[in-house]
């Protein structure tokens, strides 16, 4: 039993072969222009909650989809003619060419028929031309530092695909430089593989390693053992991947005359490394990918709470409810088998800190509105947070999911059932508190009812009815399907007390 389905896998295969080799070199045009980089925000997504994926993927050749010979070409294509340097602006001869190159891409992007070439004829012909020049020895420094950077955002879905796209990028341009470079030229060459290299590692792996200490609370011995294990998983795909290096090069060298300058594409290359699936074997690293995959599901979780902490979008009930439901779901993977013992030491040992940053959060949300009062607010409306309403209620649904055998939808009703009497005695201690007293009893009153069973105003119904809207699930039925796609994300359902 694995957790691949939590994870976007790619496969890369079904390639095209034409004709027969024929010699010559051209420069590799993607080593002459700069891609358009841009910096990457991480962001959230966890249960269709937000959107973790800012990164720009398009700076990925081959990344999640078959990358064919026509692909490869493709790529070299809109690199050579897509790509506008400032100083080419006095150059009228060379913007007019831009221009019509810009011009015929955009015809194909939006489907216009007609009026010129077709791509199939554009790409036919260019690739011809591969065939009778090749690819010199040079890489594209500026596109291979974008590709490398936009990893330092990977989310826990996309981490096993980066990490591999990580190594095998770097050891097909390692191996492109040692078979046309030598001497101090070579020597210069791998230097600035390697600082690119290192650079792209470190921001991946600092990056990753901030999601899970940020929000999850891991201690630094965590975060350093995260670090260390990041890095023997690259180290060992690394030398997996230089293993399939001969595999990879005899099988473009039956590609017929494009073998010609397909061994010189490294990115092309790096895409066959992956589709060998030579990377795949066991790792001796402290934390697997799939323990780092399943920390990073949870550390989502576990951020889109504090951020909605952060602009009171959640008080000590919700946060009780949806953070009891991210630890009972790491207990579920833990039960499996889908978490190694190590970070289920780690990812249990670090609940208290994870929750107190989620009560931090929410606390210097309420002080900061509690500072910026509206007029006729009295004093104490928005109140320090009270963690005996946040423990009472996460203590009640972790005992009640040990006891049920595992069912994390009903030790829900349990919360829910504790937080009517724990919210009654915090509104008693700060009863001006605007997110106690009438307002809570109404959550918690309404909580297993949808929408359309709630009372009914005029207004309400008008704007159903202008709106046509679809009927909506109750608060508690949110949580049953959260609880239910994870169970089927992770192959069924779990019995603690098996």
């Amino acid at each position: 039993m694995d957790i691949s389905n939590w994870v976007s896998a790619h496969n890369l295969s079904n390639q095209i072969t034409t004709g027969a080799p024929q010699a010559g070199f051209r420069c590799d045009p993607s080593a002459a222009v700069r891609s358009a980089g841009r910096d990457v925000t991480p962001g959230t997504d966890i249960s269709g909650v937000g959107t973790l994926k800012s990164i720009d993927e398009a700076a990925r050749q081959g990344y999640r989809e078959d990358y064919s010979i026509r692909d490869a070409a493709d790529a070299l294509w809109r690199k050579e003619t897509q790509t506008f340097n400032l100083k080419d602006l006095d150059d009228p001869e060379k913007s007019k060419e831009f221009l019509e190159n810009w011009r015929i891409q955009a015809r194909w992007d939006l489907g216009i028929q007609g009026g010129g070439p077709t791509k199939e004829e554009v790409l036919s012909a260019y690739i011809q031309d591969l065939r009778q020049n090749g690819l010199d020895g040079s890489v594209d420094w500026n596109g291979l530092t974008h590709e490398l950077k936009a990893f330092q955002a990977t989310s826990p879905e996309e981490l096993e695909d980066g990490l591999n796209y990580m190594a095998s990028r770097y050891v097909a341009a390692l191996d492109k430089l040692e078979r046309n470079f030598s001497g101090e030229e070579l020597a210069a060459q791998r230097a600035k593989l390697e600082e690119i290299y290192q650079a792209g590692k470190a921001g991946m792996i600092d990056g990753y390693t901030e999601l899970l200490q940020d929000n999850l609370g891991i201690p630094d011995s965590g975060a350093q053992a995260v670090r260390d294990s990041l890095s023997s998983i690259l180290a060992e795909k690394e030398e997996a991947y230089r293993g399939a290096l001969k595999q990879v090069h005899e099988a473009v060298a039956q590609t017929g005359p494009d073998s010609v300058w397909l061994k010189n594409h490294d990115a092309y290359i790096a895409s066959q490394l992956r589709a060998a699936g030579g990377a795949e074997g066991r790792s001796e690293a402290r934390y697997s990918v799939q323990d780092l995959t399943a920390a990073g599901k949870i550390a989502q979780d576990y951020r889109t709470e504090i951020d909605g902490a952060s602009s009171c979008g959640r008080n000590e009930t919700t946060l009780a409810l949806n953070l009891s439901m991210a630890d009972m779901k790491a207990e579920a993977m833990i039960s499996k088998g889908l978490v190694g013992k190590d970070m289920a030491a780690l990812l249990r040992g670090s609940r208290t800190q994870g929750h107190e940053n989620a009560l931090a959060a929410l606390n210097q949300a309420l002080a900061q509105r509690e500072s910026r009062r509206a007029a006729g607010e009295p004093k104490g409306t928005y109140a320090p947070v009270d963690s005996a309403v946040f423990r009472g209620i996460y203590d009640a649904v972790m005992s009640a999911y040990r006891q049920n055998g595992g069912d994390g939808a009903k030790a829900i009703q349990a919360g829910v059932s504790a937080g009517e009497k724990l919210t009654a005695q915090a509104a008693a201690r700060a009863p001006k508190a605007a997110r106690w007293g009438v307002s809570m009893k109404h959550y918690l009153q309404e909580f297993y009812k949808a929408p359309e069973e709630q009372e009914v105003t005029l207004l309400g119904l008008q704007i159903k009815y202008l709106t046509n809207a679809k009927p909506r699930t109750s608060a508690y039925q949110k949580y049953v399907n959260s609880w239910q796609d994870f169970l089927a994300s992770i192959g069924g359902g779990v019995d603690i007390r098996a």
